[in-house]
């Protein structure tokens, strides 16, 4: 697992750093899709997520939803195209998971993917997930002219 600025990034998930999303493919041919621990640390404390309805078609970076944190609302970017199957009723009830458990309880939703092996080849996984998250650092501090975490 990569660790970033005290951040845990799973070496077998996919990454759509910009978005903040994480995506993994599942045995059954499903796409789970999250938010990483850095974009929940960033968001704050979440305390709703309301997502697309089932059977939508989702385009990458297209919203999957929305995540209402204390005094902000912003969209959840699918980093793959897909069919919405299911969403995480847990966290409609408990939307703190999300950042308690980011990778685990706190999924957000599951497509099924129309497009995976071209969307995956977009995402950072494995040994380049280090540099990814430091470029997407580095774009923020540009971005906010601040110091992120």
């Amino acid at each position: 697992m990569a660790r970033v600025r005290g951040f845990d990034f799973p070496d077998h998930l996919y990454y759509l750093m910009e978005h903040d999303a994480w995506a993994r493919l599942d045995p059954d041919g499903c796409v789970t899709v999250g938010i990483t621990s850095l974009g929940a640390h960033i968001s704050g404390e979440f305390v709703e997520f309301m997502a697309r309805s089932v059977g939508e078609l989702v385009e990458r970076t297209r919203a999957l939803g929305m995540l209402e944190m204390s005094k902000v609302i912003r969209s959840m970017r699918a980093p793959v195209t897909g069919t919405l199957v299911e969403t995480n009723d847990r966290v409609k009830q408990e939307p703190g998971l999300i950042n308690t458990s980011p990778y685990d309880e706190g999924w957000l939703v599951r497509l099924r993917p129309t497009t995976w092996e071209h969307d995956s080849s977009l995402l950072v996984t494995g040994v380049a997930i280090p540099t990814a998250v430091e470029s997407y650092m580095a774009l923020l501090a540009e971005e906010f002219g601040e110091n992120p975490p």
